[in-house]
């Protein structure tokens, strides 16, 4: 697949290493193992021989990640999905070294990351709980201390490589003080090991997709870990966690594209080799446009995730764009897959094709590390607030020749509000520059020299004088709008009217 101008040497060289690799020996392996639907312990000890686990672990640990950086990781998760063996890499990547790499201290990278990297010891991350999903702050496990050690009780659900990790990163509450929860410092992190006392797996998932790897329900029963395995302090647990979801979604979305370069192979070979009315049903102009789509959301796809991942790379906060990948890979695996078997017939039906396992798999990519609905109001609120200044709108007046709102370029000096009859005025203006809009009190300090005190005082005498109509929310005032008492006010009914030239006048009336 296509390289990136940005890539370093190393990272072109992974590539087409890890390509390779995939096709000459991790396909036959990841899908005889798929068909056996057993975990992929095969596959990762080759990952582990061509050193992929490393790729988060820096050099004195003996990993790479000097080297491959997050795009390198990123490489290898989007090549070891083609081969359906991508699970317990991308956990061990996403869910353990990430955060054992920015918030252990020096004992605890020396304990575990140097096993990680080799692949000797497996990662899962441990969030969801029975009744704490996409609401993660609501989690009910709880981890008391005790003495050198931590008492936990409570349950974990839908872990994915559950049961064969040995590394499981979790999150306990803490603290049940109300003023810990509602500051979000009344979570912690902690390393449980596999074999620990009271740690147990409860149940192992029979799901849609997710062949040939593990999914399950974990429970504590008075299970016992030493403080040593506490990530960063007490409290530190929701910033630990939010600190790995930029990683966990770019290293979620970076399968699901090499998820979507399979269903685009097998789609092009039926294409070109089933005739129906006597020929190819790829010569069909509806299918060229199904493979079309299928293309471009791919390169589209893999621009924005490494983009994401070179931005990371060059040590940037970027919670929009992270989610935008890992959203729009999703999505666009969902009706990937469905098109590669719409291609494909009855044969995209058979399980001798994986388009119809990658299908299953689909689904649970829009749910998994965020689900698409909570990931799309994460990037309605931090987009909105990234781009707060490239919102805005100009200020616009009514053009005294053209008499139709128009930009007014630099801003008009604002006028001094001595009264109510002055925001009065400013909002019988925006009913004709904005009809039907309000205006935000931001929007009136535009226009008016004004304490927030007085706008307030004389909005809500135009309310009470039923000139002008307010929307409150919890913090007070929030939008204002002028009614047809405050329009009759302000100007006579002339001064609204606007006839273009091209409105025939013994049409008026």
């Amino acid at each position: 697949m296509d390289t990136f101008p940005w890539w370093s040497e190393a990272q072109i060289k992974l590539a087409e290493d890890a390509g390779k690799f995939v096709d000459d020996v991790l396909m036959p392996v990841g899908m005889r193992g798929i068909v056996k639907n057993e975990f992929a312990r095969e596959a990762s000890k080759l990952m582990a021989g061509q050193d992929w686990f490393g790729a988060l672990v820096p050099k004195k640990y003996g990993g790479h990640f000097e080297d491959w950086g997050v795009t390198g990781a990123a490489i290898l998760n989007e090549e070891a999905a083609r081969a359906g063996v991508v699970g317990p890499l991308g956990t061990t990547m996403f869910g353990s070294a990430t955060q054992l790499l920015h918030n252990g201290n020096e004992e605890q990278k020396q304990k575990w990351l140097p096993k990680m990297a080799k692949g000797e010891l497996l990662g899962c991350i441990t969030m969801t709980e029975p009744y704490a999903g996409s609401d993660i702050a609501s989690i009910e496990s709880t981890a008391v201390r005790d003495g050198d050690s931590y008492i936990i009780n409570g349950k974990k659900r839908f872990q994915t490589t559950a049961a064969a990790a040995d590394l499981y990163l979790c999150y306990f509450r803490t603290s049940l003080k109300p003023e810990d929860r509602a500051a979000y410092r009344h979570l912690s992190a902690f390393v449980v090991e596999k074999g620990a006392p009271g740690f147990h797996i409860e149940r192992v998932n029979d799901m849609i997709g997710m062949f040939g790897n593990y999914n399950g329900n974990l429970t504590f029963d008075q299970a016992r870990i030493p403080v040593f395995n506490r990530l960063g302090q007490e409290g530190d647990g929701w910033k630990i966690m939010m600190g790995g979801l930029n990683v966990e979604r770019i290293l979620n979305a970076a399968p699901i594209l090499g998820m979507m370069r399979e269903c685009i192979r097998y789609t092009k070979q039926h294409l070109e080799r089933r005739l129906q009315f006597g020929r190819p049903t790829g010569d069909i102009a509806t299918n060229q446009f199904k493979l079309a789509d299928m293309i471009s959301k791919l390169y589209l796809g893999r621009l924005v995730m490494y983009y994401s991942c070179h931005c990371i790379d060059l040590g940037r906060e970027i919670p929009v764009e992270s989610a935008i990948s890992k959203l729009f890979a999703a999505d666009s695996l969902m009706e990937t897959a469905l098109e590669a078997i719409q291609c494909m017939g009855g044969n995209g039906a058979l399980k001798i094709y994986p388009v119809q396992r990658i299908m299953q798999d689909a689904k649970l990519t829009q749910i998994a590390a965020g689900t698409s609905e909570v990931l799309k109001l994460l990037i309605y609120r931090q987009g909105t607030k990234r781009l707060k200044d490239d919102l805005k709108i100009p200020q616009r007046m009514i053009d005294p020749d053209l008499k139709v709102p128009l930009p007014v370029g630099q801003p008009p000096a604002r006028t001094k509000a001595r009264s109510e009859a002055d925001v009065l005025q400013i909002l019988a203006e925006n009913y004709r520059v904005n009809p039907g809009l309000h205006m935000t009190m931001d929007d009136i300090r535009e226009w008016l020299e004004i304490t927030d005190a007085d706008l307030i005082k004389y909005l809500e005498i135009l309310e009470a004088a039923g000139k002008a109509g307010l929307y409150r929310t919890r913090q007070g005032i929030a939008l204002a709008r002028v009614t047809l008492a405050g329009l009759q006010l302000a100007h006579p009914p002339e001064y609204y009217r606007y006839i273009p030239e091209w409105a025939k006048a013994e049409d008026m009336f």
